[in-house]
């Protein structure tokens, strides 16, 4: 009972607060917002007016409660927080709501959730365009500005997100296309943290669209990554390839690894459709375009790779011996008779 009616009370407040809100933003720049257009709230929810001041009191429990779902310790209480929170996942009218929490939560916790739950729902639903690319201008904007305020997880979260709806509408419209000129707006930014984004926005786009996803038909997965790898792939790992010379001397350690699994990513796409692993170590045969054959045979570019190994590999061995071995083969590719 005590679920039902915060639950409800979650609902029918945060459901007045952002008509209410909507309405004044609309207003004053209808560019500011998602779209509510399609999103219809009852005569009984709108009934509500008089509760819209307790909001806040409301957000605070939804703080607390996301804190509990991710935190606790104890089993009832993470699920007794599960069951509360599941309607910002399970039910579209709370999208926009999902929206508010990223705007408004003071906690980490409350922004995973909101996060996760739109994740869930982009994939589980389909969502009207409009929605989809409203979420996918609002998450471009908002990784802009708060971005580097994050939490690594929120981040990740949302930019996995970002990827997912980008991923879903490739073939939709050809804005979702602009994600990659979009993340060299990161790069070009002043500091490193945006610097930083920009670089887990490519890597996660070329994870995305390597890897088949629940929701989505494999012959349409393979379609959507057949267009990217064609469309493109290259520019990133041109992009990549950048960033390692960029980086080169720079102290941030962090940078310069995002650059290297980029590149490591992109040479490790599944070009030819044979549903790779990204988790294993084995790289089998690689098989490279041609048109990619002049940059992979110009000794900058492995120079640079070999660079990197003698630089970082007391930073992360690991991944420079996988880099490594994936360069064996890929000059075993390039360079046969």
């Amino acid at each position: 009972t005590h679920t039902l009616s915060l639950s409800l009370s979650l609902s029918l407040s945060l459901s007045l607060y952002i008509y209410i809100s909507w309405k004044k933003k609309r207003e004053k720049n209808k560019e500011k917002a998602l779209d509510l257009r399609n999103i219809h709230h009852s005569d009984h929810h709108r009934s509500q007016a008089i509760r819209f001041c307790v909001f806040a009191m409301e957000l605070a429990q939804l703080e607390a409660l996301c804190e509990r779902l991710y935190n606790s310790q104890d089993s009832v209480e993470r699920a007794h927080a599960e069951n509360t929170l599941k309607c910002f996942s399970m039910n579209t009218d709370y999208i926009s709501q999902c929206q508010y929490i990223l705007d408004h939560a003071l906690t980490p916790y409350a922004l995973m959730l909101a996060s996760s739950s739109l994740l869930k729902q982009v994939t589980e639903h389909s969502l009207a365009l409009q929605l989809r690319l409203d979420i996918r201008n609002y998450l471009i904007n908002y990784l802009a500005t708060r971005g580097p305020e994050l939490q690594p997880f929120v981040t990740a979260s949302l930019i996995q997100l970002l990827c997912r709806v980008t991923k879903f509408g490739w073939y939709d419209d050809d804005r979702f296309r602009d994600v990659v000129k979009e993340s060299t707006n990161f790069l070009s930014q002043a500091t490193s943290d945006h610097y930083a984004i920009g670089l887990k926005i490519l890597n996660q786009l070329v994870s995305e669209m390597n890897q088949p996803n629940p929701g989505l038909p494999s012959t349409h997965h393979r379609r959507v990554a057949c267009a990217f790898r064609d469309q493109s792939l290259y520019q990133i790992f041109q992009i990549s390839l950048t960033s390692l010379r960029q980086l080169k001397s720079d102290v941030v350690s962090r940078l310069q690894e995002l650059a290297l699994s980029l590149s490591l990513k992109c040479l490790s796409f599944d070009f030819v459709g044979t549903s790779i692993d990204e988790s294993s170590e084995e790289f089998g045969t690689v098989q490279i375009p041609s048109s990619w054959r002049p940059v992979l045979e110009d000794s900058e570019t492995l120079q640079i790779f070999f660079d990197y190994y003698a630089i970082t590999k007391a930073l992360f061995p690991r991944r420079l011996v996988n880099f490594m071995l994936l360069l064996y083969s890929i000059c075993v590719c390039v360079f046969k008779p």
